[in-house]
């Protein structure tokens, strides 16, 4: 029984997937299984997969059902004491396997969270510039008072690929990926075990490597949804900070809710779509109207100028300027 299950979904990755299965086969720590999830992939990431050699890569094809239900999918036949999730069109630093599962071990805990590096390419492939994002603390326990959470801490709190779990842990509390959801899959998977849990502990140091890419990616399309997606995410958050008694929390939210926002009226004009510019300014102001947004917006603290006019044009409900703006600066 290997160590560890290394569980990598694959859809349309035929240019990346090499140097992240290779990133696999180069782990210090050689006691695992690569579990590659061929999602109903139309390219040939699953030839590509086929082209190493190592008795540990085992390949699974299925129908698509989006990353959740491959992941999912994966969960279901690892046989791990751990469980690390990796996307496949990222790679990850030598050591992520050996020290991940000596921290699980010496700590006798569930979960532990990871830094990664953000390496942001052009539209070559090369490599613009890199930034580590790591947390600022070793571990944070339900029973602290004055509990502070920071954006940087939140953004690690999200993510499923740069963290290792305990799989009977996941198992036994049925906790699994929710199908048929996008952009907030993680969050919501994460959400279930930090509810199971007194400490989250964490690693200082970037293991994972996030590209980002210019072409266009999942979060990088129009997602008709995408609103009412940020909106349960900042309810799942705002159910977590209450148990978790975070003291700032409502400065957090009100920042994750904003920034939603901004995000889904980038969303609509950036992206192809066949709405008009008056459905667009109509959508715009369902998001300023709704009670959370009226809920949140004085306690947005604004960092520049461009926070205070987004303030100030949320807060007054200012739908047309809001749309002109974006229309004006695409």
């Amino acid at each position: 029984m290997p160590k560890v299950s290394i569980i990598l979904p694959c859809y349309n990755v035929e240019k990346y997937v090499a140097k992240s299965i290779q990133s696999v086969l180069d782990q210090s720590f050689k006691d695992f299984e690569l579990l590659i999830i061929i999602d109903g992939s139309p390219d040939n990431s699953k030839g590509i997969a086929e082209s190493f050699d190592d008795s540990r890569i085992q390949i699974f094809e299925k129908t698509n059902g989006g990353l959740s239900d491959a992941r999912n999918y994966g969960m279901e036949r690892a046989k791990g004491e751990f469980i690390y999730f990796m996307d496949s069109d990222d790679w990850i630093e030598p050591d992520l396997l050996k020290d991940g599962i000596s921290f699980l071990e010496y700590k006798k805990i569930n979960l532990v969270i990871f830094g990664y590096t953000q390496d942001n390419e052009d539209i070559n492939g090369g490599i613009l510039n890199s930034f580590d994002v790591l947390p600022n603390t070793d571990i944070i326990r339900k029973s602290q008072s004055n509990l502070e959470l920071n954006a940087n801490i939140l953004g690690l709190l999200g993510y499923a690929w740069n963290k290792m779990y305990r799989r009977d842990f996941l198992t036994s509390n049925n906790i699994i990926f929710e199908k048929g959801t996008s952009l907030i899959e993680d969050i919501l998977f994460n959400t279930q075990l930090y509810h199971k849990l007194d400490e989250i502990h964490f690693l200082n140091k970037a293991y994972y490597h996030y590209l980002n890419r210019p072409s266009a990616t999942l979060i990088k399309q129009y997602h008709s949804e995408s609103f009412a997606l940020k909106l349960r995410r900042n309810y799942v958050l705002q159910d977590l900070f209450r148990e978790w008694n975070f003291k700032n929390s409502k400065a957090i939210l009100a920042k994750s809710h904003i920034s939603g926002i901004r995000y889904c009226i980038h969303n609509m004009f950036y992206y192809q779509n066949n709405l008009t510019f008056l459905e667009k300014k109509n959508l715009i102001k369902e998001m300023l109207y709704h009670s959370f947004t009226k809920e949140n917006i004085t306690n947005f603290d604004p960092k520049n100028k461009k926070d205070l006019v987004i303030k100030f044009l949320i807060k007054y409900k200012q739908a047309y300027l809001l749309a002109l703006l974006s229309r004006l600066i695409k």
